[in-house]
């Protein structure tokens, strides 16, 4: 019987595929696993939520990444590298359903989940939240690219230069 691989990296894409921008994130995870998968074993996450679900999404692995559509008011197709720490709070701060990242995160670790020591978050600036589509805006199609090409390396180098 040969021991399973397990991956010790895992890409969590946020967002919801059917509103256009808003699946970029996940799109970018599924092509970041596919450009890797020769080099290394990655595990690939789709979450429509953060907050505690994000936390659990990540225990049990040594580094995670987060790719999500934002809007920050940049341009769209802007490609955005976040650290953990640039999270103060999120609009579900105070609901008694979720709570912010940072939150979720430290209480995962007061209470013993394995949480991950390398978190990275990345945001792609969305043009369009709103509409029904699977198709991303032009600027954000053209930013896809490069989101993955950077994702990639970073995981490399987390990898050891895989």
């Amino acid at each position: 019987m040969t021991a399973s691989v397990i991956a010790e990296t895992v890409i969590i894409g946020m967002g919801n595929p059917l509103l256009s921008d808003d699946g970029v994130g996940i799109a970018v995870a599924h092509a970041v696993a596919e450009r890797l998968k020769l080099y290394m074993k990655l595990t690939v996450t789709e979450l429509h939520t953060g907050g505690i679900r994000l936390m659990e999404a990540m225990a049990g692995f040594k580094r995670a990444v987060v790719v999500d559509a934002m809007l920050s008011g940049a341009t769209p197709g802007t490609v955005r590298r976040f650290d953990p720490n640039d999270f103060i709070n999120t609009k579900n701060t105070f609901s008694s359903h979720d709570t912010d990242f940072a939150t979720a995160y430290d209480l995962g670790r007061m209470v013993g989940v394995p949480l991950p020591e390398q978190v990275s978050f990345w945001g792609i600036e969305a043009r369009e939240f709103d509409l029904f589509g699977e198709r991303f805006t032009d600027e954000v199609a053209a930013a896809v690219p490069e989101a993955v090409d950077r994702i990639s390396a970073q995981i490399t180098e987390w990898e050891g230069g895989a």
